[in-house]
């Protein structure tokens, strides 16, 4: 307030000292004064209409703060002549972003009505030149223009509007105090603040523009306590907690309420804060309507929404706008975690594929090069064959590799000192792999292991599971058709469950037999104990990555204002860290809670008797082989013995 102070005292100094030193000329005087004064407005204007009215067109043209914007020549303009009775016809390509000077009468001015009442877009700046006011307004007409703008305010939200005079420039302040509000005091409408209601009426009063900095920024740093219609519903960074008995908001917490409170301060208005709805972000419905967040902005029944949106197209761009960015996340598939390897089975599944082929594989390439050492034994005479053939003398190699490679003591030793070395060496090999085998086996008795799961968004398709989504912003470009066949096949598998409240996730983790989608940041915080415990897997291959934002009405007069906190919010890294505090909070906290339910069950693993069910079915498979083996044995020795007594 000092620094507008100054600037106003410097403006008039300027002004008074060049008036002197020119000779009294009020026409340069007023130029000068418009040059101080709308040179930071006019800055980024990028064209100007000019309409002078259709009956006074000279009398217009002369007008000295008409001549001031016809003389411009950084600014392009068009000139155009209008009836101020009927109202203004603009470009239809860019109405809402035209900028227009209009000579106009106070009292069609004050009416609100014809060219007048055209001023609803509140993109749009409007310099209004008063052509049949001479000298100061006074108060009558100050009280009238002031309930004027009020009006074109509290409809319309239109604030970007200077009226000129000869000897003055008027804004409207929608934020300070009039003669029918009360003192300064800021009364509180939010949890946890005393109670209290405010008018509108009560705010809006009609200055003397001062210059120094455009509209949006002069008046929109300091809100002085202004209420602004503020809904914060359940997403991933908010959570609001409702009273049982009423069903009304209590209070919130969250990324998304650390934002809102911090806008609050710095932009000093008041927080009003809207009951959340339960349609969430909002839906439409057969006839083009909304209902939800999205519901309440197009029906002027919200100021700002400060829970995240996805950055996409909701088919309103023309009612709705998003702030800044304020963080990201992915859209991931989820499905149930694939099932447990039986008991029975899990020491085969200790280890990969890989170490049981080269185990088997090592074992019979060892066999035959000991194979080898013994033929060449042979050849040089170190061993004798004592009355066996060569396949036996083979056969027995394998099976005494075989002995020593599952580290079992072989009932002798071969003579050749070569050999013997070499099955020294395998002794060693054995050892290397019976502790991989070995330390495989207590891991897995211990973190259990499981099938393999879900991978790519062509094993979520070879599945056959459908998808299920409860919000339609989510699955409308989920999977595009045309992008792929793959992508076509899974759009067909999307199910929507149209119960908001639903848990979809408690359903796939339980009752499985379906996938859901979901944000990431969501199912890592508010479904970690489903990811803890194994009973869901996120599909590592996400198909959708979004920027997130806070929504808005269209052209918001806060808007500039609130993507410039933001932005300084981010800057400095603020929001990333109460996403990671409020991450870490919730880990904590479900460590905790496990712990304590738990125990140290998921330390300690006790091995029972159905963790031996593999060894037993060895045995009982090595029994029915070695029975048969006997059988064989049996019948060849019976063979030979009837052959012998046939020859005789």
């Amino acid at each position: 307030m000092a620094n507008t102070l100054r600037q106003h005292l410097l403006v008039q100094l300027v002004s008074l000292v060049l008036s002197l030193s020119i000779g009294g000329s009020s026409e340069a005087s007023r130029r000068l004064q418009l040059n101080v004064l709308l040179v930071e407005s006019m800055r980024n204007i990028p064209y100007l209409h000019v309409m002078l009215r259709r009956d006074h067109l000279h009398e217009d043209a002369a007008n000295e703060n008409a001549r001031w914007f016809l003389q411009l020549t950084d600014t392009p303009h068009c000139i155009h002549s209008y009836d101020e009775q009927q109202p203004l016809i603009l470009s239809p390509d860019n109405q809402n972003r035209d900028s227009v000077v209009l000579v106009i009468s106070l009292a069609q001015l004050i009416s609100n009505s014809g060219a007048a009442g055209s001023a609803q877009q509140r993109a749009s700046v409007f310099f209004y030149i008063v052509a049949d006011q001479v000298g100061e307004l006074n108060q009558q007409q100050k009280r009238e223009l002031e309930h004027s703008c009020r009006q074109l305010w509290t409809h319309y939200r239109v604030y970007n509007r200077f009226i000129l005079t000869d000897t003055d420039i008027w804004i409207y302040d929608p934020f300070a105090s009039n003669d029918q509000g009360v003192d300064r005091h800021r009364y509180r409408f939010e949890m946890g603040y005393e109670d209290g209601t405010f008018e509108e009426d009560s705010f809006g009063r009609l200055v003397r523009y001062v210059g120094g900095e455009p509209l949006p920024i002069f008046l929109f740093h300091d809100m002085r306590g202004y209420p602004l219609r503020v809904q914060i519903f359940k997403s991933v960074y908010s959570r609001p907690v409702l009273d049982r008995n009423t069903g009304l908001l209590r209070r919130i917490s969250g990324v998304d309420w650390q934002v809102a409170q911090t806008l609050r301060d710095r932009l000093n208005y008041t927080m009003q804060l809207q009951e959340p709805d339960k349609n969430y972000f909002g839906e439409r419905s057969a006839n083009g309507s909304y209902n939800g967040a999205i519901g309440s902005i197009l029906a002027d029944g919200l100021d700002i929404c400060l829970t995240g949106f996805f950055v996409k197209d909701y088919l309103v761009q023309d009612y709705m706008d998003f702030t800044v960015a304020v963080y990201d996340d992915q859209l991931c598939i989820y499905v149930p975690k694939a099932k447990r390897i039986p008991q029975s089975i899990l020491p085969i599944f200790a280890v990969g594929y890989d170490i049981w082929l080269g185990f088997i594989l090592m074992a019979f390439v060892c066999a035959f090069i000991w194979l080898l050492l013994r033929l060449v034994n042979l050849h040089l005479r170190i061993v004798y064959i004592a009355g066996r053939r060569l396949w036996q003398h083979a056969l027995g190699i394998v099976v005494d590799t075989w002995v020593v490679w599952v580290r079992v003591n072989l009932s002798h030793l071969p003579e050749s000192y070569a050999e013997r070395m070499f099955i020294g060496s395998l002794c060693l090999v054995s050892v290397i792999f019976g502790a991989i085998f070995e330390s495989s086996l207590a891991t897995v008795y211990i973190h259990p292991l499981h099938y393999k799961d879900i991978i790519t968004m062509q094993d979520l398709d070879d599945s056959g599971l459908k998808v299920v989504y409860k919000y339609t912003s989510m699955a409308d470009d989920l999977f595009f058709s045309d992008t792929s066949p793959l992508f076509a096949s899974l759009n067909k598998k999307l199910w929507w469950n149209r119960d908001l409240d639903a848990d979809v996730t408690n359903e796939v983790a339980t009752v499985g037999g379906k996938a859901g989608v979901s944000r990431y940041s969501s199912l890592t915080m508010e479904s970690a104990h489903f990811l803890l415990m194994k009973r869901i897997w996120v599909v590592p291959e996400c198909p959708k990555y979004y920027t997130i934002s806070y929504v808005m009405p269209k052209d918001a007069p806060w808007e500039e204002a609130v993507n410039g906190q933001l932005l300084r919010l981010l800057n400095a890294g603020l929001i990333e860290k109460w996403i990671q505090d409020q991450k870490y909070r919730k880990i904590v906290k479900l460590h905790t809670t496990i712990i304590q339910t738990e125990g140290e069950s998921s330390l300690v693993r006790v091995l029972t008797i159905g963790d031996l069910q593999l060894a037993f079915y060895v045995v009982i498979v090595g029994t029915l082989l070695a029975w048969l083996g006997f059988l064989a044995e049996h019948a060849w020795a019976r063979h030979r013995w009837w052959q012998a007594n046939k020859n005789l």
